[in-house]
């Protein structure tokens, strides 16, 4: 039987000894080039053995899609619950976009190229956790279609648009660019390719 350190079960000790893993690799992944990442730093950081990282992890590719999925669940609650006081289509629209931009500039170090580097199978999976925020930005489309706001269009293939234009700023965003500057280009863009009409900028 380990000994607990974190928690007061076995369940508990667990659970915040891989948390404290994810934590380790972010620092990591933040830090250094993907091919020097070892999960013996990530051992040595938490305070276990290299192959008690292991036992959870068994390369640092399930690290990555792991850690890739406690972001993007974290980011969902967030923007669920920013958008659930808000009614009008526009606003939750420009606001979800505004978050989105926002993450993409704390992820400052880590780049898309991390995910080139794994193998197909692996880099599906990787970017498969994009598919809970694509479905948000298609929900919020249909709402907008349907109230009358925005303009009748496919929606599952808009959705990909609107992904894709927010993707492109990305490795600005990553590369330490400025987060008002990214919305200020990229709101409007959007909200014209709904139909919606922009004020001029003075």
């Amino acid at each position: 039987m380990p000994k607990l350190t974190a928690g007061s079960t076995l369940a508990e000790h667990k659970a915040a000894t891989r948390e404290a893993m994810l934590d380790a690799f972010a620092v990591e992944l933040h830090e250094r080039p993907w091919q020097d990442l070892k999960l013996q730093t990530i051992a040595e950081t938490v305070g276990v053995a290299r192959t008690a990282v292991y036992n959870y992890f068994p390369d640092k590719t399930t690290l990555l899609l792991a850690w890739s999925e406690r972001q993007m669940t974290r980011f969902m609650a967030l923007a669920e619950r920013e958008l659930a006081d808000r009614t009008d289509p526009v606003d939750r629209l420009q606001v979800l976009v505004k978050l989105v931009l926002i993450e993409f500039s704390l992820q400052r170090g880590v780049t898309v190229s991390v995910a080139s580097m794994l193998p197909p199978e692996d880099r599906q999976q990787f970017f498969a956790h994009l598919e809970p925020l694509a479905e948000l930005v298609e929900d919020l489309l249909l709402d907008g279609i349907d109230q009358g706001v925005f303009a009748d269009a496919d929606p599952a293939a808009t959705r990909q648009l609107i992904m894709a234009c927010l993707d492109s700023q990305r490795p600005d965003l990553v590369a330490g660019g400025r987060v008002e500057v990214s919305v200020a280009n990229t709101v409007p863009f959007i909200l014209r390719a709904l139909g919606m009409p922009v004020p001029p900028k003075h």
